[in-house]
């Protein structure tokens, strides 16, 4: 039995000290004009508090794809142990290493395609909640590893939680943020990708000797635990509730998120319009504002007007999604032949050349930190000046930066080439990673949310797997101009989305749906 409004609404402000404080409002998070609406109000704590624990989803994929970056000598090669029930290493050619590191991508698309039915058979916490099973058992295959094939299969199961991860992570930040704060507030996914990401090349640089490196990919297991203990803590999406027909208990936790009572304009935002609000109206068998919340279930997986169901499998076929579908697999395919995975997969590779070893690891770890500053820097700009101005300004300085790193490898000017690493990173921290990833969750309304989101992070999977296997032979065939490859791919998906990507910034997301019907 589903425990009622007021029930939900005194657990939740009772579990935590962090949510408890939901009517303080802090200077830092919400304006002085801040009204009584919901619609204008701020990112409050208990907001903020839900979507960090949330974010430990997305945290874990950045920890999980650049955990074999730092410690591939110590894993691939070492003098035979004796007497020990693990192995020091696990000695393997550069092919089978190139294989373990793109069967995470492979786990990712497996991953992303099924995130939909979990976000909408658990919902939006409840789906990462049972994803951190994945997570759990990837990092444990990978840390007793006996075998490559032992440690490839436990980077593929750490994909599959991945992939989930970031699908829903980022709907479930949209669907809890203020309207005119949703770009910042689902910024938090990306940076909670990027200090994943240092956090393991902390990790690799710290246990960078010995079998220590089973510490380093076996880390993902102490994430896992968190998530599962903490997320207790985090509300489920309003916005979910109320497609579930729960809409009672919508309202009582979206005046938790927003510290007002009153929520009628923002629920309105919600609202349906032509044939589907007939079909929603005889879907009701009761006041939504009855005491006992007591509403046939309307299942966000997304009744239109004529019945139809919007899934993975039709979403393509309907052509008030389909402009919208082709967009996202774009942006999110783009984002990964920009090259900019190269960065994080084979920077060790690529400093090693010009530095010691210890040296090199230190460089990659400061790659990690730049990229966590300039993901933060975007919070500055993304709800300010919005998301086209974002998305493009990163993407020429991409064009300059990742020309450099092929010109610096290609002539051995080791200092040009360190220094356009660093370019590429900052370049695209700000704009084309957290931009893909927010646009995802902004150009599908709430029925087509979760299907969208599963092919746009399919793509970016694709992306992944491809440049991951493609990288190092295609440089081993024409050298450093494997980055022209990169700077191509740049200049054409630029010229694409300026034309088709329509700016979303301070629109609701059912406007902003409208716009392609």
């Amino acid at each position: 039995m589903r425990p009622n409004s007021r029930a939900l609404e005194a657990q939740d402000t009772a579990s935590s000290p962090l949510l408890v404080q939901d009517t303080v409002e802090s200077p830092l998070l919400n304006r002085a004009d801040i009204g009584p609406s919901s619609l204008n109000a701020g990112i409050t704590w208990a907001c903020l508090g839900s979507a960090a624990i949330v974010c430990l989803a997305p945290l874990q994929y950045g920890y999980h794809i650049a955990e074999l970056n730092t410690p591939k000598k110590i894993i691939t090669g070492c003098a035979p142990s004796v007497g020990s029930r693990l192995p020091q290493c696990l000695p393997m050619s550069d092919t089978m290493f190139s294989l373990a590191t793109s069967l995470f991508a492979v786990g990712g698309l497996v991953g992303s395609l099924g995130a939909g039915w979990l976000a909408e058979r658990f919902g939006r916490r409840g789906g990462l909640v049972y994803n951190n099973i994945v997570f759990v058992l990837g990092p444990l295959l990978m840390a007793l590893a006996v075998s490559p094939a032992m440690l490839a299969v436990g980077r593929f199961v750490s994909g599959v939680g991945s992939g989930a991860a970031v699908v829903i992570a980022p709907l479930y930040l949209s669907e809890i943020a203020p309207v005119r704060l949703r770009g910042t507030l689902n910024l938090l996914n990306q940076l909670s990708i990027v200090v994943g990401i240092l956090l393991t090349l902390t990790v690799g640089m710290v246990a960078n000797r010995g079998s220590l490196w089973r510490v380093s990919v076996g880390g993902g297991l102490v994430l896992a635990c968190a998530h599962l203990v903490l997320s207790a803590l985090a509300v489920e999406s309003p916005r979910f509730l109320w497609a579930r027909g729960r809409r009672a208990e919508a309202r009582t936790v979206l005046r938790h998120l927003r510290g007002v009572d009153d929520v009628d304009a923002e629920v309105a935002t919600w609202g349906v319009s032509g044939g589907d609000a007939e079909q929603v109206a005889d879907d009701m068998i009761a006041d939504p504002e009855s005491p006992n919340g007591t509403v046939k279930p309307v299942s966000s997986t997304e009744l239109r007007a004529d019945g139809t169901t919007v899934t993975v499998f039709n979403i393509f076929r309907l052509a008030q999604y389909r402009r919208q579908w082709l967009l996202v697999l774009l942006l999110q395919f783009g984002q990964q032949l920009s090259g900019i995975n190269t960065v994080f997969y084979y920077s060790s590779t690529v400093l090693e050349r010009m530095f010691s070893s210890q040296l090199s690891s230190v460089l990659t770890m400061l790659i990690g930190v730049l990229n966590v500053v300039a993901t933060a820097s975007a919070a500055l700009f993304i709800d300010r000046f919005g998301r086209r101005p974002l998305l493009f300004t990163s993407m020429a300085a991409m064009v300059v930066a990742v020309t450099l790193l092929g010109v610096g490898l290609g002539l051995g000017l080791n200092v040009l080439a360190a220094v356009a690493l660093y370019l590429v990173v900052a370049s695209f921290a700000p704009g084309f990673g957290p931009v893909p990833f927010l646009l995802g969750t902004e150009l599908f309304d709430v029925r087509a949310a979760s299907a969208g989101g599963a092919w746009a992070l399919g793509a970016n999977w694709v992306g992944t797997f491809i440049v991951a296997m493609a990288f190092l032979p295609i440089q081993s065939l024409i050298g450093e101009w494997v980055f022209a490859i990169f700077v191509g791919s740049l200049l054409v998906c630029g010229g694409v989305f300026y034309v088709y990507v329509p700016e979303t910034k301070g629109r609701t997301i059912d406007e902003i749906a409208a716009t392609f019907k």
